[in-house]
């Protein structure tokens, strides 16, 4: 595939409006496909797209598709010169000349002097265009086939171009050309047909899009702000692609903060907008990362909030959990402890995210003090529970459950706190087997990776396995468990008992169905009781505690002063 070159502004310098953009001020990007260029709001997005299009060394070949637009179809059109309605829907100006720059007419006339902010209203220039190609194409057909002894093909338009890839993507609807109007009616059918103004948003969205990019300038650049607006997900992909396909001479750049849209766009180089102080773009090309989802990159560039990866999965009860208690963060689920940990130290030695806060957030687990400092160092935070479940089951949690259930809290928690002891007693040997096995797996993985040659990998083993006693290991662990146990130490149960399924249990001793107390902790983190549950669990996330918002300090009202005392104050000469 043939690459092009692509011009930007270079990150950093400054913006203005010179008719004439040096080439000293610009980045060279060489191009195969397409560009999609993602930002958070706010990071200047639409700015970079009016700069492409009215001040960059590429204007005269740009056409700017608005996310602001009106999609007000008209009913009918009326013919003129195909020369006056290109240059009318181009640069809003139809009267250019060959001594005149049409393009320096485009911020006045097609944008009303404020590109970046003006509502584009430009639908019916673009059905005149259309249909005044249609008109011009079917003259020039006319008299070539007069002139022609065998049958000369008939060419095909834009408008047919239109009605055939609009009737592939929505195939329940069929689109009836006039000779200045359009029609549209249920596909396959009889039945009445109604005019082009009373399509859908959808219907119009779509029609509108191809028409301007099949208008676009031979050769030309095809900016299109927010390329997903008023399109059904499903229709996103395979019409951008479609209308690529129409338009292979063309380069496209879509502006977008969505996502979904930008990962689709396989294919495209993807720039990420850092931000725009109102001087100038802070901007980087994304590159890859392994073992790292490319949308998953995308939503962490294009967020403005630290990102904390999490064990667990999207719409699990401890990711919307982590959602409701770290606001100020973006909650990213990895789903297991070991892409948690890979993940975050992956980014935190990539350059490009050196800038951002990324840090993880893992269970306790079966972890010692001294796995977990290592962690630390790397900017993962453990909680002070086996399991994140295990925040579900806190006796300040609970509490909270008993009240909102108008129950004895107190006799709800020694309710719980006996059915606990009770199940770690049922499975104690197993408790304490897997704490030492999780501890002999960490210590072998501190086997020395840099031995060379047989008998030092040899020697290096055994060194590895000598440190390793797994009779101390087993009584210190069978101790420890020993005394929580005996000194009913429920805190500390929580902080070393793995067994995911104790939320549930302890739920139906309150009489909550299965799973329903995650569900009810859930319901009140997310009302009223937000910082209430927030404060309960603090406790509970180590150095991490310090990330929970506390609740904002309330200060008592000043009361008005009376109109008698207000009265009373002099008033200035």
């Amino acid at each position: 595939m043939q690459s092009r070159t692509f011009v930007l502004p270079k990150t950093g310098m400054a913006f203005d409006q010179n008719n004439e953009w040096p080439a000293d001020k610009c980045t060279a990007l060489d191009v195969q496909k397409s560009i999609v260029i993602v930002g958070a709001n706010g990071s200047g997005k639409t700015r970079l797209g009016t700069w492409i299009d009215l001040y960059s060394p590429q204007k005269e070949s740009t056409l700017r598709v608005s996310a602001q637009k009106s999609l007000t179809m008209p009913d009918s059109s009326q013919l003129i010169s195909l020369t006056i309605a290109e240059s009318d829907l181009i640069y809003g100006f139809g009267k250019a000349t060959e001594n005149q720059n049409p393009a320096g007419y485009k911020l006045v006339n097609r944008w009303g002097s404020s590109g970046p902010v003006h509502m584009l209203n430009d639908f019916p220039k673009l059905m005149v265009y259309l249909f005044s190609e249609q008109a011009d194409v079917s003259a020039k057909y006319l008299a070539d086939s007069r002139l022609s002894e065998k049958r000369v093909p008939p060419p095909v338009t834009k408008l047919e171009q239109i009605k055939n890839l609009w009737e592939t993507l929505l195939p329940h609807r069929e689109l009836v050309l006039g000779g200045a109007e359009l029609h549209t009616k249920v596909a396959k059918s009889d039945g009445t047909s109604y005019k082009a103004s009373q399509m859908s948003d959808g219907e119009r969205a779509l029609f509108y899009l191809v028409g301007q990019c099949l208008a676009a300038p031979k050769n030309g650049i095809i900016v299109v702000d927010e390329p997903e607006v008023h399109l059904h997900k499903s229709l996103q992909s395979p019409l951008w692609n479609a209308i690529e396909n129409l338009r292979a001479d063309c380069l496209f750049v879509y502006i977008t903060h969505d996502v979904d849209f930008a990962a689709s766009q396989v294919a495209a180089t993807k720039l990420w907008l850092k931000g725009f102080d109102g001087a100038s773009w802070d901007w980087a090309t994304i590159d890859g990362v392994d073992g790292m989802p490319e949308d998953l990159l995308l939503e962490i560039l294009g967020s403005r909030k630290p990102v904390v990866f999490v064990e667990g999965d999207n719409g699990s009860h401890d990711v919307a959990l982590y959602r409701a208690l770290l606001p100020d963060y973006l909650v990213m689920p990895r789903g297991s402890c070991s892409a948690v940990i890979a993940g975050v130290r992956a980014l935190r030695d990539n350059k490009q995210f050196h800038h951002l806060d990324i840090v993880g957030l893992i269970d306790r687990d079966r972890r010692g003090d001294e796995e977990i400092q290592a962690l630390e160092k790397d900017g993962i935070h453990v909680l002070d529970m086996a399991e994140v479940e295990n925040l579900f089951c806190t006796r300040e949690v609970l509490e909270l459950c008993s009240t909102r259930l108008a129950r004895d809290a107190q006799i709800d928690f020694d309710k719980i706190a006996k059915l606990a002891f009770e199940r770690l007693n049922s499975e104690l040997e197993t408790q304490v087997s897997m704490r030492v096995a999780a501890e002999i797996k960490y210590r072998l993985n501190l086997f020395d990776v840099k031995a060379k040659g047989p008998g030092a990998l040899d020697s290096a083993l055994k060194q590895a396995a000598a440190n390793i006693d797994v009779s101390v290991l087993y009584s210190e662990t069978e101790e420890l468990f020993a005394s929580l146990i005996s000194q009913k130490d429920y805190n500390g149960l929580l902080k070393y008992y793995n067994r995911k399924s104790l939320a549930s249990q302890i739920g139906a001793t309150i009489g909550l169905a299965n799973k329903e107390l995650p569900a009810l902790v859930l319901r009140m983190a997310s009302g009223d009781s937000v910082h209430a549950i927030r404060e309960a669990v603090r406790p509970y996330f180590g150095d991490f505690k310090d990330k929970i918002p506390v609740k904002p300090t309330e200060y008592p009202k000043v009361a008005e002063p009376s109109s008698a005392i207000v009265s009373q104050v002099p008033l200035p000469e």
